[in-house]
């Protein structure tokens, strides 16, 4: 079972790591409306929370101490929200990669 999930994460990983260099061949219009979407789903999909603790995270750097301090939440209650909010952006991630990879017509 283990293996199957490293299997699983490399293969995600590896098509992830295809579809950002395929967004670089791509004009700045076309990245502009990708992020603009890409925000828009965020907020969709995460709680208002786990998007507030992913932002500090991974965008401003803080610490999970330091997150915890700011936001007056637990520092185990700041680890829930990133894994859960990460586990959310993979999944839709990875159903935006499949979407892109099915034939159109």
């Amino acid at each position: 079972m283990r293996t199957e999930k490293l299997c699983d994460k490399n293969a995600d990983q590896a098509a992830y790591d295809a579809y950002l260099a395929e967004l670089g061949t791509d004009n700045s219009a076309f990245r502009q409306q990708f992020r603009e979407a890409f925000f828009q789903a965020l907020h969709e999909q995460l709680t208002a929370r786990q998007y507030q603790v992913l932002w500090l995270s991974e965008v401003e750097g803080l610490s999970g101490k330091e997150i915890s301090y700011r936001l007056g939440i637990s520092q185990s209650a700041v680890s829930r929200h990133l894994t859960r909010g990460k586990s959310r952006l993979r999944t839709m991630l990875a159903y935006n990669l499949e979407l892109r990879s099915m034939p159109v017509g």
